[in-house]
């Protein structure tokens, strides 16, 4: 796992070690394939290579472990999960998520419902180590997460207001999220982004002192 982990930014790093054990692994993997179609659609100018280049991936997770490549660290967690038991169904979902991020701004209903629920459902489904996750609380807060960091990273202002708006209405209508240990790193995300609706306000630096001490307090205690 420590090349995986590596690759992961402070902030997930953090969040990560608040991970039960068993669980670590697949979070690792989990965010930093995350990060990494966030890197395709970030680095793409012509929408038939980004295209292309979420193609590759989509391969990857549908084909058998003895016809991957190697050499590439995540490809090598890939198989070392698939290889413990654990489904690919939701990195596949994950992926057809960011694949939305190559529409056209700006989006209509449909396309922020299809972003959401592919990222936000794919990448809470991986999480909690189910195929897909079911609708109900934790498939919303999924999708609100997504709304969420979609908002956080976008630099069209009329989208990201848009996003937000959009995350805002489900959290304000959701109970309190309530996840079990094994989704202590979903809590503190959630939390963040509750605190951010609650404020009104994206926090654009979430590895700052006081978010720092936020998740660590959340992470040891659950609070």
């Amino acid at each position: 796992m420590r090349d995986t982990v590596l690759q992961l930014d402070p902030f997930h790093r953090l969040v990560l070690a608040y991970a039960k054990a068993p669980d670590r692994s697949r979070y690792a993997l989990l965010f930093a394939l995350d990060s990494r179609f966030a890197d395709v659609i970030r680095s793409t100018n012509e929408i038939l290579i980004g295209q292309m280049r979420l193609t590759w991936w989509r391969d990857i997770l549908t084909k058998p472990a003895a016809e991957r490549p190697a050499g590439e660290p995540l490809v090598e967690r890939i198989n070392a999960l698939e290889g413990q038991g654990e489904s690919l169904a939701p990195l596949l979902t994950l992926r057809d998520g960011w694949e939305v991020m190559l529409d056209d701004f700006p989006w209509d209903d449909r396309q922020f419902d299809n972003y959401a629920d592919a990222r936000g459902g794919g990448f809470f489904a991986m999480a909690l180590g189910e195929d897909e996750l079911p609708a109900g609380t934790s498939f919303d807060y999924g999708r609100a997460w997504a709304l969420w960091d979609f908002a956080r990273h976008c630099s069209d202002a009329e989208m990201r207001q848009s996003a937000f708006g959009r995350c805002s209405e489900l959290v304000n209508r959701l109970p309190s999220p309530d996840f079990d240990r094994s989704g202590r790193p979903l809590s503190i995300l959630c939390k963040l982004m509750v605190r951010d609706v609650s404020k009104g306000q994206l926090t654009a630096d979430l590895y700052n002192p006081a978010s720092a001490g936020s998740i660590i307090w959340h992470g040891i205690t659950g609070r």
